[in-house]
């Protein structure tokens, strides 16, 4: 039996529960459509409902339909429309077909009448909503879809692995790209080709950061100058792949020199690595999100930032001057996937603690699980300003490392039990 085969039985019987659980009989889920900007007749690129591709491996589809019914084979309505201006790619004879009733659709015209369908929920943004307002999105039902996608099939891990080989060619491929002196817009290219995709293909924004730019957690820009050799510090790199509509999401951090920060680099890597091995099947997350700041706190303390034990550097906040985000979260069919802060399928509520506002995953780690662990360590200016003058900071040194901006390494895993497995190393 083929991987797929063996993901769409899963999501046939987890979809099967939840309508059992929440009392629906069947279900609709719309793939959504572009929608101009303002004032336009262009649309932005289109970011597919990521509860269609769960099924539906064609990550570009759009105006598409999935019908589920419990005891019957899913139907795919596949919006293929007769189009001069733009080619249409008949996916309806692709492998992953053979396991839905596919019909093609040429015209909005040609979908059924959804309200012919008793007691079912619709799935989908408002930009199609044929169903009342209590049955569109029904939260009840989203929570145990959601809580369903935490723990991946064979078929998704093996998506995100693939993923994984894709966008780590294209980190070789930047690696390089620095050290050659190219600008942050040349080294964004660089990825890119090696990746073979384009950018609105990425699962996100490349985060592509040279000097004190790391220090701005989600840099947006890419410069096109190039800065001297002689000037050159560092390079952060946040960037993914996208295979089969599931993500990557790997991120590294280079010296151009030999030197205090290209050292700080290889103990926070050995750090990140400790971290990693902890992430296992049980472990509480939030409690190793704990563990980082104590880490973090000792590689600031082992190159003279703080002048403070570590442990009280976490219990006074100080810390988070430094490492102000969450370890990581949940990934795969998104970036940060969902139910990070529930404990069951019910959606009952699993906040972040106070102390951690920006945390995006609180259970404990359930295996077959894909996170990431993405520790790092800033020299942000507005967050510094609001300690300035702390005796347990040493200034100087801040100084020193201010150019660099920080430092992020970030690692995706399938949780195991005992090991888990790093697919980005």
């Amino acid at each position: 039996m083929s991987l797929f085969k063996q993901h769409i039985d899963h999501l046939i019987d987890q979809t099967t529960r939840a309508l059992e659980a929440t009392g629906y009989d069947g279900l609709w889920i719309y793939s959504g459509h572009p929608e101009n900007n303002f004032l336009d007749d262009m649309a932005p690129p289109h970011s597919i409902n990521p509860h269609f591709k769960w099924w539906v491996p064609v990550p570009h589809v759009t105006s598409s339909v999935l019908h589920f019914k419990p005891g019957q084979q899913p139907i795919v309505y596949l919006h293929q429309p007769a189009d001069f201006w733009h080619k249409v790619v008949d996916n309806s004879q692709d492998k992953w077909a053979r396991y839905f009733d596919v019909r093609v659709v040429g015209h909005y015209r040609e979908l059924p009448d959804f309200t012919a369908e008793d007691n079912h929920a619709w799935i989908g943004a408002d930009e199609l909503q044929p169903l009342a307002e209590k049955d569109t999105n029904p939260e009840i039902l989203l929570h145990h879809l959601h809580f369903a996608r935490i723990q991946k099939t064979d078929y998704e891990i093996h998506c995100i692995g693939q993923a994984n080989e894709l966008a780590l060619k294209g980190h070789a491929a930047a690696k390089q790209a620095f050290y050659d002196g190219l600008s942050e817009f040349e080294i964004n290219m660089a990825y890119l080709q090696a990746c073979q995709q384009g950018q609105n293909q990425m699962p996100y924004g490349n985060i592509v950061a040279l000097n004190e730019n790391p220090a701005v957690l989600h840099y947006q820009y890419q410069s096109h100058q190039r800065i001297a050799k002689d000037q050159l510090k560092s390079f952060l790199i946040d960037a993914g792949a996208d295979y089969n509509g599931y993500a990557a999401d790997i991120t590294r951090t280079y010296a151009f020199q030999p030197g205090r920060f290209a050292e700080m680099i290889l103990l926070m890597d050995e750090k990140q690595q400790l971290l990693c091995q902890q992430a296992v099947a049980g472990a509480d997350y939030v409690a190793l999100h704990d563990q980082a700041h104590l880490y973090i706190s000792e590689v600031l303390k082992e190159f003279g930032v703080l002048t403070c034990d570590p442990e009280t550097a976490l219990e006074s906040g100080l810390s988070q001057t430094f490492f102000p985000h969450g370890l990581g979260h949940y990934l795969g069919l998104q970036v940060h996937d969902v139910a990070g802060h529930v404990s069951d399928e019910k959606g009952t509520p699993n906040p972040p603690p106070a102390r951690h506002p920006f945390l995006r995953l609180t259970d404990q780690l359930r295996e077959r699980a894909v996170i990431t662990v993405e520790p790092g360590v800033y020299f942000i200016p507005m967050l510094l300003e609001q300690i300035k003058g702390h005796d347990a900071v040493n200034w100087e040194v801040v100084d020193e490392f201010l150019p660099y901006g920080g430092i992020r390494i970030e690692d995706n895993l399938v949780i195991q039990q005992g090991q888990s497995e790093n697919l980005s190393r």
